[in-house]
This record gives C-alpha cells, structure tokens and sequence, in this order.
C-alpha cells in the first residue's frame, strides 16, 4: 500500500509540472477579449482629438479551453481621431494561470505577437480582431468584445 501511495505521489508530482508547461509550437486559436477602457489622458486641439486609454480584460477561448483561455489582459493604447479618421496603436501583455505572459503589440488592424516569458518565449504571430461595443458600465466606461483569431509560432 504505501509503495502504490509513493508511485502515486511520484506520478503526480511529474506530470503536474509537464501538463503546466505544455504549449503548442505552433497553431491558431479563435478567442474573446472582454475589455473595460479607463481614459488617462485627453485632448482637444479643435482639429483633432488624441487619447491615452488603459484597457483591462480578460480572454476566453471561444472553445472554452486551450489556447489563450482565461488570461487576464491589459493595455495601454494612442488613440487620435482627425476628422473623421480614427488610428490607434499599443501594446498589451496577456497572464495566463500559471504566471506566464504574452506581448503583443497592435495597430488599427492585427495584435502582433511580440514574445512572452515562460510556455510562450519566442513567440511570434499576428492576429487579425475585431470589435465590438457592447455598453458603457456603471461610471461611463466603455465595455468592448475583441475578436481575435491567432496564429503562432515559437521558436
């Protein structure tokens, strides 16, 4: 009994640590951001507007598991609107359960990922969103749902 109770243990104790580290090389995955912007900083000039807005979320793969599943987010973006021209670009960092994060950078178009630490070193990819409003929250928050549809490599 105690020899099954050790190889038990020792079983345990192997695998736990090799199905915390597994992440594919390679691949694509579907996942939602659900973001809440607080704005930092703005202006006016009567020409055109610009932003500085910190964004926080969490991601769930649309899957309900795997990939980039229950990683909270955030980030920090420039936003400027000239007439009726709207850009922005940032950067985010994306923590997973086990402490591990992702880097991505982004402009009007793709999230690009930039690197992480841990599972996700050498990271590469681009990810085409989209977005979508979907209310402001109590205190006038804007609340959206990011669309993200990511490929990677890791090399």
């Amino acid at each position: 009994m105690k020899s099954m109770l050790a190889s038990m243990a020792v079983l345990m104790f192997c695998a736990a640590p090799a199905a915390a580290a597994e992440f594919p090389k390679t691949g694509s995955a579907e996942y939602d951001t659900y973001y809440v912007d607080t704005v930092v900083a703005q202006f006016d000039s009567g020409a055109g507007t610009g932003a500085i807005v910190d964004t926080t979320g969490i991601t769930r793969n649309v899957k309900g598991e795997g990939p980039f599943h229950d990683m909270s987010v955030r980030c920090l973006r420039q936003q400027t609107l000239v007439g009726e021209e709207f850009h922005l670009n940032g950067s985010c960092v994306e923590t997973d359960k086990d402490g591990d994060n992702v880097f991505t950078t982004f402009d009007d178009k793709n999230h690009y990922l930039m690197g992480g630490t841990g599972k996700y070193k050498g990271i590469t990819g681009t990810i085409p969103y989209t977005v979508v409003e979907i209310h402001e929250t109590v205190g006038g928050r804007p609340a959206n749902i990011v669309n993200h549809k990511a490929t990677w490599e890791i090399k």
